[in-house]
């Protein structure tokens, strides 16, 4: 609802219609303009930020009410749960590595496309964002996609995050750095890819799932079958707190 505080055609026209326009006032002149929108980029530093400030606000509603009181007083012109807060957003956790999948390495077989193979084997140690992915193709990839996935039922594994790589030379550990992955603790690495194959090991490991078809898609829920001891060439690393 538009709740301009002057005419809509005055000169102290002032506020804001439907969400969309903005009268401001500017020396002798009144603007209109298209109100801004603040992006939301989800950076690592940000969601390090909001998980800091959840979790000091869980730290706060876990205290007596008589650990609370003892905050009154301490910070001048501040309330006990201000000052509480202040003290605890200025403790900056380290960042903490995190890693998920097995080694990018040479293996004894390969695995061809064009399926989705998830790598039970180092679920994430950590919540946070993945930057980086290792690949070691066996024959070129094409139409190579990494996603993030979780378990929902059994068998039958959740995207949570995705991005497309491209094409991956094969023959060597390929490392894709710059990616923003979103990560939970005890989530799985996977892949899908068009062409080629990925270098393979069929047993030794904590298996791996597989399924026909593109799944690294966010949101994407499918069952898999699910192969023991197997794992592919994939890992992953990023950053996040503990």
């Amino acid at each position: 609802m538009a709740k301009p505080d002057k005419p809509l055609l005055s000169l102290g026209a002032r506020g804001t219609i439907a969400h969309s326009l903005t009268f401001q006032k500017r020396g002798q002149l009144t603007i209109a303009r298209k109100k801004p929108i603040p992006t939301d980029p989800k950076s690592p530093a940000q969601l390090a930020q909001r998980q800091r400030y959840q979790d000091a606000v869980a730290l706060w509603n876990g205290l007596s009410p008589e650990e609370k009181e003892d905050w009154r007083g301490v910070c001048p012109g501040l309330t006990a749960y201000q000052c509480f807060m202040s003290s605890q957003l200025k403790y900056v956790p380290a960042p903490i590595p995190i890693d998920i999948g097995p080694s990018a390495i040479d293996r004894s077989s390969s695995r061809p496309g064009y399926k989705t193979v998830i790598n039970k084997e180092n679920p994430a140690n950590a919540s946070g964002i993945i930057t980086a992915v290792e690949i070691w193709a066996w024959m070129n990839l094409s139409g190579c996609k990494v996603g993030i996935f979780y378990i929902t039922n059994g068998n039958t594994l959740k995207c949570r995050s995705a991005t497309t790589l491209g094409d991956v030379t094969a023959g060597s550990k390929q490392t894709f750095n710059g990616l923003s992955l979103s990560v939970q603790a005890g989530d799985y690495i996977g892949m899908s890819f068009l062409n080629g194959s990925i270098e393979h090991d069929p047993s030794y490991h904590a298996g791996l799932w597989d399924a026909l078809g593109y799944k690294c898609v966010v949101d994407d829920e499918s069952d898999y079958s699910f192969y023991t001891g197997d794992a592919v060439s994939l890992h992953g690393t990023g950053e996040g707190v503990a």
